[in-house]
């Protein structure tokens, strides 16, 4: 059965760029795949693609005067200009070197690349030159992902040309849109170079917005069961058509409601194999603005749900204070950002990109990409510490590591090479003992135990106590919350170690001291020095 879908014309990207780890250099693009809620590579590492940015491809989101918009996508001489903007601003964003008066560059992961300068396509009548098509592809979009795949970046390639029609239901435009989806993909899914590329994954369209719960009944809608179901029917042909071709690219499906309703799938889900969700989240959404409750709230309701069961990607979200309060992307860091963030690491599986590139340099319009300063906007100021911060390397399960403090440079001992349980965690200058080697070990979920080499104990919260100051101790492992720990990254390689039954505190040294012997013991977080590790080779 055909179902009928509406679109919005002046989506959140028009409104966001008018208004206003894992791949970088050195890094490699491994094939991922979708394993239950995780992403990951063939050989299991879990991955999160954290930092990313929204590329637009016409020249009017790209400053206007570096390129013109080709005309004729067969001739590369007229496509050269575009593409060379293209891999400029990849190389920006993928270069970690100092810039703008930090120590460190960018170290973005992936793009997300609508497709608004389209070769052989109209928004009023799909594909109407499937020569001019299939040269967009070979010629533009084929060597930018090789030039990505070179710079340790993904693409996600979102179908926004292919969709962008008037929201006018009684021209039927959502059997139209389906079927120009569906020829859209196809395609795309079976050109060489393409398919089955390892750092290429699929958005299959931008940010549909209602849908009728079946065909010409006229009852447009989004938020509630008869429309997940409608349009759970209508985006299934299209997952399918991209499957039968052969390629095994990610897929990343929206939601209804501009991408703000990813627990849709849970009620109504998706089939086949290598799915993940796309969404948004600007401030905007649900009303929640810079109200950090009314954030987590909205995450817990539309978002967790999805995110306990699929990958997320969140391939929308900007913020910064706005004249109007009630603008899309009105919110500061502290208080927005912040809290997003939080929902994001705990979930453990969300990827996550912030801006559109006019959003994060400054000023396009005058000054080439590499010669741009960048924006003094919140979201794009977060962005670029933040994806420092997370440029760490996650530990690998069941290595062996010793536990360096950042304040005080010692490590995580346990008190006089005591092997008891009860045995006091301390820091102390490294000596290589056995008592200061660790083995992590992944126990799914974004959950670790850490497990004493001379022990065989593991690192326990102290009768699953939550108060500052409760003691950290050897115990023997019975899987406990209060033995499992996430780790979530900070600045400089570094890692926040906090207790799955208490996450907003975490292993910190007694007193800030920096004296062999003092103690580890559980207290708020506070992003003090004394509260963070790295994890380095014996």
């Amino acid at each position: 059965m055909k179902y009928v879908v509406r679109v919005n014309l002046f989506t959140a990207a028009a409104l966001l760029v008018t208004a206003g780890a894992y791949g970088y250099v050195g890094m490699s693009t491994p094939k991922l795949r979708v394993n239950g809620r995780w992403l990951e590579t063939y050989n299991g590492q879990k991955v999160r693609l954290l930092g990313g940015w929204m590329q637009p491809t016409a020249s009017w989101f790209n400053g206007n005067r570096w390129y013109s918009d080709p005309t004729d996508w067969l001739n590369k001489s007229q496509i050269q200009p575009m593409l060379d903007y293209m891999k400029e601003v990849a190389n920006v964003f993928s270069d970690t070197s100092a810039k703008y008066g930090r120590s460190y560059g960018w170290y973005m992961t992936f793009v997300r690349m609508n497709t608004d300068s389209i070769g052989g396509w109209t928004p009023e009548n799909g594909l109407v030159n499937r020569a001019q098509f299939d040269g967009w592809l070979t010629n533009f979009i084929v060597p930018y992902a090789q030039h990505l795949k070179s710079r340790g970046l993904y693409l996600i390639i979102c179908a926004t040309g292919p969709i962008n029609t008037p929201n006018n239901g009684t021209r039927n435009c959502g059997v139209v849109e389906q079927q120009r989806l569906r020829t859209f993909w196809k395609i795309v899914a079976s050109t060489p170079g393409i398919k089955s590329a390892d750092n290429i994954h699929f958005e299959l369209m931008n940010e549909p917005v209602d849908i009728e719960s079946s065909p010409g009944k006229g009852d447009w809608g989004n938020h509630a069961d008869k429309y997940y179901k409608a349009f759970r029917d209508w985006i299934q042909p299209i997952i399918d058509d991209v499957r039968s071709t052969g390629a095994d690219n990610i897929i990343w499906v929206p939601t209804l409601e501009w991408q703000g309703t990813p627990m849709q799938w849970v009620s109504y889900p998706f089939s086949g194999n290598n799915i993940g969700i796309a969404c948004h989240f600007y401030p905007a959404y649900g009303g929640v603005f810079d109200n950090p409750t009314a954030v987590e709230n909205l995450w817990n309701s539309q978002y967790k749900p999805a995110a306990d069961r699929w990958p997320l990607v969140i391939t929308e979200c900007f913020w910064f204070p706005q004249g109007s309060s009630s603008d899309l992307c009105n919110g500061s860091t502290a208080k927005f950002g912040n809290a997003l963030r939080k929902c994001i690491d705990l979930s453990g599986n969300v990827s996550w990109l912030i801006g559109f590139v006019g959003d994060l340099l400054y000023d396009l319009s005058q000054s080439r990409p590499s010669s741009c300063t960048l924006s003094s906007k919140e979201g794009a100021q977060a962005a670029f510490d933040w994806w420092y911060e997370y440029n760490g390397t996650m530990p690998k399960s069941g290595n062996t590591y010793k536990i360096i403090a950042c304040h005080s440079g010692k490590a995580l001992d346990a008190y006089g090479a005591q092997t008891a349980n009860g045995t006091q965690i301390i820091q102390w200058t490294y000596h290589g003992g056995n008592n200061q080697r660790w083995i992590l070990t992944d126990r799914g979920n974004g959950q670790w135990s850490i497990t004493g080499v001379q022990s065989g104990r593991c690192v326990d919260i102290s009768g699953q106590g939550t108060a500052n100051g409760t003691k950290v101790q050897l115990w023997d492992y019975w899987g406990g919350n209060n033995q499992k720990y996430f780790l979530f990254s900070t600045a400089g390689a570094y890692y926040r170690i906090s207790p799955v039954h208490c996450f907003e505190s975490c292993l910190d040294v007694e007193g800030i001291s920096t004296a062999d012997g003092a103690k580890v013991q559980l207290w708020q977080w506070w992003r003090g020095d004394n509260q963070r590790w790295r994890f380095l080779t014996p």
